[in-house]
């Protein structure tokens, strides 16, 4: 479903399509500048159309990357959320329920727990950069409890080969990419809309001059201005 606001760039689109159709309706437009000739504003429609192609396509990766983010952090079944009960299990069947290797690694797997890293849905800025440093915090809390396990050499020997401190390193190598995957996804969406809200300005002011170019031509009253007067773009 599209938001409300990508339905406002589509209405603006439209009506600036419907300033195209009724200014090559009219009797001898005539425009003083290229940019505001039907040429001419046509070319910026058709710019801004395929910007918004764009946006529609880096908002879609952006999902994307943030969704592959999720299950390697908490969907999949091998994820770092889901993996943690089995670890510390380990632990203290090796050590101990009250050794001090199963409470250090028991205190870590709490740190991880504990990183407030909410799945990242919005696309505003502060939230989307906080939300990057939460799952950087789970991804080092992470990385503190794979050089505990290493320290632990052959005392740490998990039953199932996806625990392995092997086996957790690429896990670890995998969240760091697609955490920066999602920083990276957002940073494109948020440069090329930042391109589009240019370009609508521009589109904008530019159909407020071409208005203002066909009361000048046709008059106030006139049927021509009368047509596209109340045109919102």
């Amino acid at each position: 479903m599209k938001s409300s606001t990508e339905n406002s760039y589509g209405a603006r689109i439209g009506n600036a399509e419907s300033l195209v159709t009724a200014l090559r309706g009219f009797n001898n437009y005539q425009s003083s500048k290229p940019e505001l000739g039907i040429e001419g504003f046509s070319s910026l429609i058709a710019n801004i159309k395929n910007q918004n192609t764009q946006i529609a396509i880096h908002k879609q990766n952006y999902s994307l990357a943030v969704e592959e983010r999720v299950k390697i952090f908490e969907k999949d079944l091998l994820s770092v959320g889901r993996i943690l009960s089995p670890i510390n299990a380990t632990i203290k069947v090796s050590f101990g329920k009250e050794a001090k290797e199963a409470t250090d690694v028991a205190a870590i797997i709490s740190k991880i727990r504990g990183s407030n890293a909410k799945s990242l849905k919005s696309t505003e800025g502060t939230f989307v950069s906080q939300s990057h440093q939460s799952f950087n915090s789970k991804i080092q809390f992470f990385s503190d409890l794979i050089a505990n396990l290493s320290a632990f050499g052959s005392n740490y020997a998990p039953s199932r080969d996806e625990l392995s401190v092997e086996n957790l390193k690429d896990l670890y190598e995998n969240a760091v990419a697609a955490n920066n995957a999602v920083i990276d996804a957002y940073s494109q969406f948020i440069q090329k809309n930042d391109i589009r809200l240019s370009a609508y300005d521009t589109l904008s002011k530019t159909a407020v001059h071409i208005k203002e170019n066909v009361k000048a031509q046709y008059g106030y009253n006139s049927s021509q201005y009368n047509l596209i007067g109340k045109l919102k773009i």
